[in-house]
């Protein structure tokens, strides 16, 4: 390979798009092995599967649940009170059923769980499906 040669392989930069920032794809990835592949939503209303709602083992709610979706697919359930379990009944489907379009992204399942107050800090309290109910006159 002659100097110009290398000279110019060197100066050939790889071609972007407007709105394609390089910083922003070596960010995604470089994200922390938990976030990828994990997708949570909240449900504040019951779940019934095959005609029996769903119940926390621990403190028996029926509804305001954090749903997680990892990357085999598997559903988890998340109460207030901490209790989380799989639940097998409920597939990815279902999943994006209760999720819908776009959602805030978290950068690991722990702030997902902190930031929503599934983290034992909101133990025993239901949050009003409206925020503002009962607030009309």
């Amino acid at each position: 390979m002659t100097t110009e040669e290398l000279h110019h392989s060197r100066t050939t930069l790889p071609e972007t798009t407007p709105g394609d920032d390089p910083l922003l794809r070596l960010q995604e990835a470089n994200e922390p092995d938990d976030s990828i592949g994990t997708y949570t939503t909240t449900h504040p209303g019951p779940i019934t599967i095959t005609g029996i709602t769903v119940m926390c083992a621990k403190c028996g709610a029926r509804r305001d649940w954090l749903v997680i979706c990892d990357r085999r697919n598997q559903i988890f359930l998340r109460c207030r009170c901490t209790h989380e379990w799989h639940e097998p009944e409920l597939t990815r489907v279902d999943f994006e059923a209760m999720a819908g379009e776009g959602g805030q992204k978290y950068p690991s399942l722990d702030a997902v769980i902190r930031d929503t107050g599934y983290d034992g800090t909101l133990a025993g309290t239901y949050l009003p499906d409206d925020w503002d109910a009962g607030m009309r006159g």
